[in-house]
């Protein structure tokens, strides 16, 4: 009976070959995947049988982090020969255009900005207008602002001035301290092409009240002229 005792545990025993599998496996998994690779190893000794498939298991998952990897980093270069080979800004665009339709999500972000710059480069500002929209969606609060002045000017170049004064005024709400000029530059220029004069005053008056250096004397001549029209 007690022999018995003794040899049970050894039923569900890990055999040192799998033991070493197993941490060969464990060099290669991950750290974000630590907790899959414990979850295996502690149901390993109940699960005989499926040891095998366990194991198998892990590698693969090893395995497809490692394919991504590569799959990235060609696209990685993928993108730079079109950077490099494609100089013209409509080609540019077609090419990256394509390039987006298949691009990992971590090359995206820099695929739209080279395509809204070449877009813009190349007046093709509604294609511009929609890698800008994109970008707007970004959870840098940097990229919002970055993305937000770039599609206000792609519809100001599309003659769509009430449209980008309402997206530039939105986004000088909700934008931080220190995007507070360079919107309220872009606002004025927008209110004024969109025959707003009410509000280009006002952000002409902000500018030459808070600007300072060579631009302050621009900033007061556009009051006074704004100001001699109402």
């Amino acid at each position: 009976m007690d022999e018995k005792k003794e040899q049970a545990p050894a039923e569900h025993a890990v055999s040192p070959g799998v033991a070493e599998q197993l941490e060969q496996i464990k060099k290669v998994v991950p750290d974000t995947s630590q907790r899959l690779f414990d979850f295996l190893v502690d149901n390993l000794k109940a699960i005989a049988i499926g040891c095998g498939v366990l194991i198998l298991a892990v590698a693969v998952y090893a395995g497809v982090n490692q394919w991504r990897g590569r799959q990235a980093a060609k696209a990685a270069d993928a993108l730079g020969v079109i950077l490099i080979e494609k100089t013209e800004p409509k080609a540019r665009v077609a090419a990256l255009e394509s390039f987006l339709k298949d691009a990992p999500g971590s090359l995206r972000p820099t695929v739209l900005l080279e395509l809204a710059a070449a877009a813009m480069i190349g007046q093709e500002y509604a294609k511009a207008a929609t890698a800008w929209a994109e970008l707007e969606g970004s959870s840098s609060a940097d990229m919002q602002v970055i993305a937000g002045v770039g599609h206000a000017k792609s519809l100001l170049m599309q003659g769509k001035a009430p449209e980008a004064l309402a997206l530039l005024q939105a986004l000088k709400a909700k934008s931080s301290e220190p995007y507070a000029m360079p919107i309220t530059r872009q606002i004025a220029v927008a209110a004024e092409q969109a025959g707003n004069d009410k509000v280009a005053l006002e952000a002409y008056s902000e500018l030459a009240e808070k600007a300072e250096g060579a631009g302050k004397p621009y900033f007061e001549f556009k009051v006074n002229q704004l100001k001699s029209k109402s």
